[in-house]
């Protein structure tokens, strides 16, 4: 059984009516998948649809064998990596783990679990940087860190891929690195970009249903 499988899914990016091409899509443990888009609202939408923060119209999605198309964001175990990582930058890389590792738990078990991630994916020398004073590649660890600090533990990461942002080669490197049962998903407006990223059989595109 797939870890993560997307069955008949359909959903409306600006009055338009999309679909996944082909159809299921299913994703194992441990491999990469890419679906690209037409454009970053296409991108955008899909992403939204996964997170549990927009609703399809139809079609379901499946997550370790239970069906979660309708729960909210905060009961997915899917994460999002967005393009060019996303943090505040008014904090320090260590309080955006905080946020991420909710403040309202114990100080210690925060603090444990922040250094515990930070040690998985090398990011200790730069806990008290703030994001400008960071490479791209080193705030997407940081991003990819906050995912992993969630309380709820994620299955999939969801990486965005965005003409414009960075390549996020380093985040699909760094989450199969720190934890080979994870299952990564990119979503990109530009195919080229991520063409090394996964074979021809985990590569998906974003159609109109109508599309043959």
């Amino acid at each position: 059984m797939p870890l993560l499988k997307i069955d008949g899914l359909t959903w409306d990016t600006h009055g338009a009516r999309r679909r996944l091409s082909p159809d299921p899509l299913t994703l194992d443990p441990g491999r990469t998948a890419v679906v690209v888009a037409r454009g970053p609202a296409d991108a955008d939408a899909f992403a939204d649809i996964l997170l549990g923060l927009e609703m399809p119209v139809g079609g379901r999605i499946g997550l370790d064998g239970h069906e979660i198309t309708m729960r909210p964001p905060a009961e997915r175990e899917i994460g999002l990596v967005p393009a060019g990582a996303g943090l505040l930058p008014h904090l320090t890389v260590e309080r955006n783990l905080a946020l991420a590792a909710r403040d309202d738990l114990a100080p210690s078990f925060v603090q444990g679990r922040i250094a515990f991630m930070a040690r998985r994916l090398d990011i200790q020398g730069f806990l008290r940087s703030r994001p400008h004073e960071l490479a791209h590649d080193e705030r997407l660890s940081v991003a990819l860190a906050r995912v992993l600090c969630r309380p709820l533990p994620v299955k999939v990461v969801v990486i965005e891929d965005r003409t414009g942002c960075g390549p996020c080669h380093a985040a699909v490197s760094g989450a199969l690195g720190a934890d080979p049962g994870l299952a990564v998903l990119v979503v990109t407006d530009d195919g080229t970009r991520v063409a090394s990223l996964a074979s021809p059989s985990c590569l998906w595109e974003i159609a109109d249903v109508d599309e043959p």
